[in-house]
């Protein structure tokens, strides 16, 4: 190994001496739940190589040691090898198919560069995963809880949709997406298709509120079928939120404070990829400032970074994600989130926030909120003197055409002025 990289990442550890076996057991057990990775020993935190010193055993000790603090037991490759003239023990750890890894009677798991303990529902999912079990499978009800009308426009939309040779009779309809065996009908055909899912399900529902500090100003719970919630879901939300008016040529635009395309997607992803075994619903919370949708189950195979760039779909209701596949309203390419991030940006409410702990946030910020703070900071760099729009563009971190928007409004509210011409052009307050 000639060089070494100089910062430690979701499947990079450093650690300075044999001492802390421990954090390393912890560290083997959270890299096997997680990615794999490689724990270096002989090197600090800033990446500075300081070396270990060996004993003649001193590598079958380690393999031995977290051997013996792991279950199912871990028997990683241990080498040594020389950097800058010295000796750095490598740990390399692959994932696992048989997760959960426990150490010290703990399950971990690998978050940036961070190990987090893994919490009961996390192992509980890890657990179903690895014996081929889903809640979405498990059998809830019978064909006659089931609106034979929604499997039939169901049918109907699949053929229209993706072009889908879908048969029209239902009970073979269900049996084809795995969702019913003889009589019985598994919960992800209850929540697709089921006439009163929550009498079954009393949780899965989506709960909108709206609030005025930690003052609950309005509530609504949405109950139905999926597509139902998605629908009316989206219905409450556009209605909740706050609404402007911008003219686009000789057209009156409605100019919402979030883009209504990426609400209707992370709704659609919420329904989707939320945890129906845990008694909690979908929550929507809309503040002054900010939006909020979050569902219980947390992100699988997937860390929070790879939602900012194109990955693969991980689905934890499979069946559930290939009825609304065919009904349009999710693809299998893992876009969704890039699609949130593009219309978020368009719409100027900036980056989106996503969380996964146990449950999967998402927050969007308000984009009227957003304005102000933007008239504000030019108001406030113009009190210095007079500027370029380029300079504006260096100080503020801003796009050319994000700070040109910003300075037309503050012109048109009379606070900002233009002075000289052409290349001179300077703005002042």
């Amino acid at each position: 190994m000639d060089r070494l990289p100089k910062e430690e990442s979701q499947t990079l550890e450093f650690k300075k001496t044999l001492a802390e076996m421990r954090e390393i057991v912890e560290t083997v057990c959270a890299f096997a739940n997680t990615k794999g990775g490689r724990i270096l020993i002989g090197v600090d935190d800033s990446g500075r190589v300081l070396g270990v010193e060996l004993g003649k055993r001193s590598i079958e000790e380690i393999a031995l040691e977290i051997a013996r603090n792991t279950d199912p037991r871990i028997f990683p490759e241990v080498t040594v090898q020389e950097v800058e003239g010295k000796k750095v023990v490598v740990i390399s750890v692959s994932e696992r198919v048989d997760k959960p890894v426990f150490a010290f009677g703990a399950a971990y798991k690998r978050v940036g560069k961070v190990n987090l303990k893994m919490d009961r529902e996390e192992i509980a999912e890890c657990l179903k995963r690895a014996q081929g079990l889903r809640y979405e499978s498990t059998p809830i009800c019978s064909l006659s809880d089931l609106d034979v009308g929604k499997v039939q426009e169901f049918a109907r939309r699949a053929r229209e949709t993706r072009k889908s040779l879908m048969v029209e009779d239902p009970k073979i309809v269900l049996q084809n997406l795995g969702m019913a065996e003889d009589e019985k009908v598994s919960v992800a055909g209850l929540l697709c298709f089921g006439s009163q899912p929550q009498r079954f399900l009393p949780w899965a529902t989506i709960k909108i509120g709206k609030f005025v500090g930690a003052r609950v100003v309005f509530e609504r719970e949405v109950r139905g079928d999926l597509t139902e919630q998605i629908e009316k879901g989206l219905v409450e939300v556009l209605d909740l939120i706050k609404k402007g008016v911008r003219v686009e040529g000789a057209r009156r635009v409605e100019d919402f404070e979030y883009p209504p395309r990426a609400l209707r997607e992370i709704l659609v992803n919420a329904v989707c990829h939320r945890e129906y075994s845990s008694p909690s619903p979908i929550y929507v919370r809309i503040y002054e400032d900010r939006l909020e949708v979050e569902n219980p189950g947390g992100l699988i195979e997937l860390e929070v970074e790879d939602l900012k760039r194109p990955h693969r779909s991980v689905l934890r209701n499979p069946r559930i994600g290939e009825v609304l596949y065919y009904l349009g309203y999710v693809e299998k390419w893992g876009t969704g989130t890039l699609m949130v991030w593009e219309e978020c940006m368009k719409n100027g409410n900036g980056e989106p926030i996503f969380e996964s702990n146990g449950s999967f946030k998402v927050t969007l910020k308000s984009k009227f909120h957003a304005e102000k703070g933007v008239e504000e900071r030019i108001v406030e760099e113009l009190r210095k003197g007079a500027m370029t729009r380029g300079e504006l563009e260096k100080i503020l971190g801003m796009r050319e055409s994000t700070v040109r928007k910003y300075l037309g409004i503050l012109q048109k509210k009379g606070l900002v002025r233009k002075i000289g011409r052409g290349k001179r052009v300077r703005y002042t307050l």
